[in-house]
């Protein structure tokens, strides 16, 4: 019985280590690095703004976290959102997110219990709470979007169908007020591979990979706004898979400073 206890536990205990290799973030965290985006709106051609990433250690009631705080700004300084997502500092895993738009007058804040997201929107006097299960799915909040296509770059461009869903918290809002289902803000999406081009930057030339990200459904292609849910990225082929360009919208926002630790 001894031996088979102790079997069972070393199962247990890889099995734990695949799990937990799969779901972190840890190789895409860096401490002490820091990434600029340059705004370019498409349409006016002109700087619309700019978006700063910066990762840091950090110790909270003697619990260690790794941070993404992000801060969008227009082209003189102006701060107009705030983002910071919390990590597990062992694990990788994503524990807690802020956001704040000043503009649009709105706050979201997740935190993550298993495979349970709790969400609370507040919007324009109006609160929203919700719990979204992504246990029976393969699903992506979109506050940790871009760690995702990072961390699954080898995995995507060897698939020809690569698929997952989208958790977009601000859309059930907007959902909800139209009388529209809430559960259309889980989105499944596909990636469509296009070519390998080489990127001139202010690091160099970097050869990169693009991806159209689009919803699975033709219908809600059309239901959903563009702006929203269709996305346009250029990541580096070389690890860590840094994202070189992404285009939202009429915004496309490329890569002007990467700073990572000596």
């Amino acid at each position: 019985m001894k031996i088979k206890n102790y079997f069972l536990s070393v199962v247990l205990f890889f099995f734990g280590i695949i799990v937990s290799a799969k779901d972190t973030y840890l190789s895409e965290l860096i401490p002490d690095s820091n990434i600029t985006f340059q705004h370019w709106d498409i349409k006016k051609s002109e700087i619309s703004g700019y978006s700063y990433f910066h990762y840091e250690r950090i110790t909270e009631n003697g619990k260690y976290f790794i941070t993404e705080k992000n801060k969008n700004t227009k082209p003189d300084g102006e701060v107009f959102t705030k983002k910071t997502v919390w990590f597990d500092s062992i694990s990788g895993l994503p524990l807690r997110y802020e956001e704040e738009d000043f503009r649009k007058n709105f706050r979201i804040v997740n935190t993550y219990s298993g495979q349970i997201i709790k969400t609370i929107l507040y919007k324009s006097g109006k609160i929203l709470k919700f719990e979204t299960d992504i246990g029976l799915r393969n699903t992506v909040p979109l506050e940790i979007f871009f760690l995702f296509l990072r961390k699954n770059f080898q995995e995507i461009i060897k698939s020809k169908n690569f698929s997952f869903t989208l958790f977009l918290p601000l859309l059930a809002m907007e959902l909800e007020e139209k009388g529209l289902p809430r559960s259309m803000s889980l989105v499944k999406m596909v990636v469509d591979l296009k070519e390998d081009t080489i990127i001139d930057t202010s690091l160099g030339s970097i050869g990169a990979k693009k991806f159209i990200i689009v919803p699975q459904s033709k219908l809600l292609r059309v239901l959903l706004p563009k702006e929203k849910t269709n996305f346009e990225f250029i990541i580096a082929k070389e690890a860590p898979h840094n994202i070189i360009q992404f285009k939202l919208g009429n915004t496309k926002h490329m890569l002007l400073e990467l700073n990572l630790p000596e």
